[in-house]
């Protein structure tokens, strides 16, 4: 490594743990919002006001980057992908493994499944997992893992998810 290699390097690393105090410290501050090592503060305010099922008292967790994430479910059976204006989409993407299936849905929170192996996308490697119990989202969609599947929403409307089957859900 040459000397301006080495600079770049330490300017990098520099910027990066600036990044990451000023992350800390703003989550300090506000209740309201969270951050991740190496990403932006993300308000989550906005989560709350997004309605899950019926009842539900899910911790919010932060989505990978402000405008949406991917994760799966304990069991790793389900996948998910969201998406807020993040390379020209917005919809909630999942998927179960087995059986094969999968479902897209829009902000007004209607949906369209498709049912067999030509439905299924890969997940990414390093896919974080979504507790159960817990529950994330960006924009309008907000989506809850639990024992019982997967739960996606937006607009008051959405699905769950699972093994068993899928279900419309309304919040």
């Amino acid at each position: 490594m040459n000397l301006r290699q080495f600079t770049r390097v330490t300017r990098v690393a520099g910027i990066s743990a600036l990044g990451l105090g000023v992350g800390l410290a703003l989550s300090a501050c506000n209740p309201g919002t969270s951050s991740a090592v190496g990403a932006p503060a993300v308000k989550t305010a906005s989560l709350s006001a997004v309605p899950t099922a019926a009842g539900s008292s899910a911790a919010l967790v932060p989505m990978q980057t402000a405008a949406g994430g991917e994760f799966l479910s304990p069991s790793g059976n389900i996948s998910c992908e969201v998406d807020y204006r993040r390379a020209g989409l917005t919809q909630v993407y999942c998927q179960t493994v087995t059986p094969p299936r999968s479902v897209t849905m829009g902000v007004a929170g209607k949906y369209k499944t498709c049912a067999g192996s030509q439905c299924l996308g890969n997940p990414g490697t390093g896919t974080p997992t979504l507790a159960y119990g817990t529950a994330t989202g960006v924009g309008p969609f907000r989506c809850e893992s639990a024992a019982a599947g997967v739960t996606c929403v937006a607009g008051g409307k959405g699905f769950r998810i699972s093994a068993a089957g899928m279900v419309p859900v309304s919040a």
